[in-house]
């Protein structure tokens, strides 16, 4: 990445506070010439003070360049006040500020200095006004360098006169701020089934676009910045136990196969465009690049066993007992009864057990009591458990289901479930912290609640990060974008530390109030903020999704007023 592109596509401005206004005590102004001696009135010598420069900001925010694309530019404020000026004696026609990095006492025309911000003025003053104000920006500094600072005036008679305290000046390096790279080569869509490999491969299938859900397959590689489309299966190319293939608003999870050196992906459940729900899974080998023909799969398994009942908005990820053996989870979202229109939001989790072998035994025609398999496999979800509203496990709590939630993976043994439509009716801000305990029951604990600023959503995005920054190692679990009760879409993001056990705002995720977009991490290794400040390699992603971004002449943030997206945004924490 060249270092004047920092980073492509930034949308939003991030303000950051560092820096510490600084008010000092009132300095004699001193004058370029004759080593601040007083020269005489035909020189047009000052008599006055002058406060140190304040800082009032030094932080960084977007450009646009010709080409329409975006980058960061590095800037500081400042406000300045010369005061006490024997008005008798000066009238002032220029203002401004010189800068330089390397001359500590800089000056207009000094060597390695540079003038911003001058402006031409007519003061003069009076009895009663002896004070003069101004301020001034300058642009395109560079992350993490020194500067040297300060005002000047000019007085009508060409005498240059500088506040006598220099400012010293380190900009800011970035932190809580949310990039946009490249948009995806893939077309707009929201709801995509999206899953990560062990490696930081994460493929992304399907989802809904405007006038058609896709059946599509995508990989995203973070350590070459590349989206890659794997293929694009037809429906007639699927077994028929899988379809519809075209789907969106499902869940997917990865487990590989060592007997074969593949992963495999399995799909679940989701719905069609026009909103129908289905009951069918498929498996894609990762390695083979197709939908599994049996010779993938250690157990020569088609497909995956169907629901009992269409589902879809629901949730999959995979927790590992204390033995070490994973459990792959799905569950929740809208079940709806096959061949109505009923439909309920779901609590129970269950498990798929991705190496059971075990096949259906019939009867062999014409014996008695000789049994063989009719080539199909049993049916293996079983049930682990249910959320129950105040995170406790025991039988007797009410179960609460969520649809269009969000589920992370926060490490082998625990995942982080929470957000979206209640089964109570009610849009939800709660979030559980899942693993499997010694008895192989599903062990739940509640986090604590967001604070009440925090909005109760569905079809949000998230992503959980571990890094480390100023020498201090940082757990948190990411949480935000998404659509509330009365269908507003949202753009803020929230953060839970684990080791504080408290909820922070972090910045907004740009400027597109989206729901329906994909989360997860990435790990960069030579960026230009890893190469040249040791930032976090950790990174949040967030893609895709139906979204809009509000005008003054269009300030609605209404989903029905959205349009899918195909944006890429990454979150530098």
């Amino acid at each position: 990445m060249k270092t004047s592109h920092l980073i492509p596509y930034l949308m939003t401005i991030a303000v950051i506070t560092g820096c510490i206004k600084e008010d000092g005590e009132p300095f004699t102004i001193e004058r370029q010439i004759h080593n601040n001696n007083i020269e005489s009135s035909q020189k047009g010598y000052m008599y006055g003070t002058a406060q140190k420069d304040s800082i009032v900001e030094n932080t960084f925010q977007t450009v646009i360049k010709a080409n329409d694309l975006e980058d960061l530019d590095v800037y500081i404020s400042l406000s300045s006040v010369y005061d006490t000026i024997d008005v008798s004696r000066n009238a002032i026609k220029q203002c401004g500020y010189v800068l330089s990095e390397t001359n500590n006492t800089p000056t207009v025309g000094g060597e390695g200095c540079t003038i911003f911000d001058q402006k031409l003025i007519n003061w003069k003053g009076d009895t009663t006004s002896t004070s003069l104000t101004f301020s001034g920006e300058h642009h395109g500094l560079a992350f993490n360098h020194n500067y040297f600072v300060r005002s000047y005036v000019v007085t009508t008679q060409g005498d240059t006169c500088y506040n006598p305290q220099v400012s010293q000046i380190k900009t800011v390096i970035p932190s809580n701020v949310w990039f946009r790279r490249n948009d995806a080569n893939i077309e707009a869509r929201t709801e995509a089934i999206s899953a990560t490999t062990d490696n930081g491969l994460v493929y992304v299938y399907g989802g809904r676009g405007n006038m058609a859900c896709y059946s599509d397959m995508w990989v995203y590689d973070s350590k070459n910045d590349t989206w890659q489309q794997k293929a694009t299966f037809n429906p007639d190319e699927a077994n028929s136990h899988v379809l519809p293939v075209e789907r969106c608003n499902g869940a997917a999870f990865m487990s590989y196969f060592a007997l074969n050196n593949d992963t495999l992906m399995y799909i679940l459940g989701g719905e069609n465009f026009n909103g129908d729900p289905t009951k069918h899974n498929f498996i894609y080998s990762l390695k083979q690049n197709r939908y599994s023909n049996g010779a993938d799969h250690p157990q020569k398994r088609l497909y995956v066993e169907p629901f009992d009942q269409p589902r879809t908005g629901l949730v999959a990820f995979t927790i590992n007992s204390p033995g070490g053996e994973p459990f792959h989870c799905v569950g929740m979202g809208y079940l709806q009864i096959e061949g109505t229109s009923v439909r309920s939001v779901e609590p129970k989790i269950f498990n798929y057990e991705v190496g059971f072998d075990r096949l259906n035994m019939v009867l062999k025609e014409g014996t008695e009591d000789e049994y063989v398999d009719d080539g199909k496999h049993v049916h293996t979800w079983h049930t682990l458990g249910s959320l129950s509203k105040d995170g406790k496990t025991a039988i007797d709590q009410t179960a609460i289901g969520f649809y269009q939630a969000v589920a992370v993976q926060i490490n082998k043994t625990t995942a982080i479930v929470g957000s979206g439509e209640g089964s109570d009716d009610k849009y939800s801000n709660a979030f559980y912290q899942l693993s499997i305990s010694n008895t192989l029951d599903l062990d739940m604990k509640k986090l604590p609640s967001p604070p009440a600023e925090f909005t109760p959503r569905k079809n949000a995005a998230a992503f959980y990060l571990n890094y480390t920054k100023d020498a201090s190692e940082h757990d948190k679990f990411f949480v935000g974008t998404g659509c509330d009760a009365s269908g507003e879409l949202l753009n803020d993001f929230w953060a839970y530390d684990f080791s504080k056990g408290t909820w922070e705002r972090i910045a907004d995720c740009g400027n597109v109030y989206r729901e329906g977009a994909v989360g997860f991490k990435v790990l960069r290794v030579d960026d230009y903020f890893v190469k040249e400040f040791a930032e976090p390699q950790e990174r949040g992603i967030v893609a895709f999704g139906k979204g809009i971004v509000p005008t003054i002449n269009n300030p609605s943030t209404n989903t029905n007023d959205a349009s899918v997206k195909k944006d890429v945004w990454e979150y530098l924490p």
